[in-house]
């Protein structure tokens, strides 16, 4: 049994999407975005940031980190190819390019405050970031040009995490991408597993709170 230590409709989103795509047995544990002080959260991630999960005597935060163990520890539930297949290789580079170069790009469209304290200076940020936004959106575009999911034919944690990074869009930012990722969205948020993961997190179709004040079913 896996413990996932979440806040609802935050990054933990992507992570709760693959262990219900997996159907693999997890506790969920609120964690209250301005009371981080849940038992066992500390003990998952010393940062108390989530997503993070214990499994047995094993911990894991980050995002990425935690879909591909997931991949690894349950190889039945089919959430990407294990080591030694021949898209292996293009996971870990999906995995980890979402990680490192998509995961934050809205932050600077959306909240210069983020990475710069001096307010002259927000206008300079923003637009270095629609640069980047629109670079990312042309790369990703591109990929999924003439593909169903990231690694062609074959579903895994990758199409998840893409999923969950173009929904925030609708906070704002701007679109990320064209058709091909816009019909990728479509097709991960019509899966079943995904649908679950969304109504668990209280989301709508656009990955929007139905309920903005309200978190794990608590009020913030």
């Amino acid at each position: 049994m896996i413990d996932f230590f979440q806040i609802t409709g935050s990054s933990s989103f992507a992570v709760r999407a693959a262990l219900e795509e997996g159907g693999i047995e997890y506790t969920a544990h609120n964690v209250h975005p301005r009371n981080r002080d849940l038992p066992g959260f500390a003990e998952a991630n010393p940062l108390k940031r989530v997503p993070a999960i214990r499994d047995g005597d094993i911990t894991v935060a980050e995002t990425g980190a935690i879909l591909l163990y997931l991949v690894e520890r349950f190889p039945a539930a089919n959430l990407g190819p294990q080591a030694g297949a021949p898209t292996r290789g293009d996971l870990l580079r999906w995995v980890v390019y979402l990680a490192n170069s998509v995961h934050d790009i809205h932050y600077p469209v959306l909240w210069p405050s983020f990475v710069c304290a001096d307010e002259a200076g927000y206008e300079g940020v923003q637009t270095k970031g629609r640069e980047k936004f629109a670079q990312v959106g042309e790369y990703l575009e591109a990929q999924l040009t003439g593909r169903e999911w990231c690694l062609g034919d074959q579903f895994s944690v990758a199409d998840i995490y893409l999923y969950m990074l173009k929904g925030w869009e609708a906070y704002g930012s701007g679109t990320l991408g064209g058709p091909a990722v816009d019909a990728h969205y479509a097709r991960v948020g019509a899966r079943p597993a995904i649908a679950r993961a969304r109504a668990l997190d209280d989301l709508d179709e656009r990955l929007m709170r139905h309920n903005p004040n309200m978190r794990g079913g608590e009020p913030i």
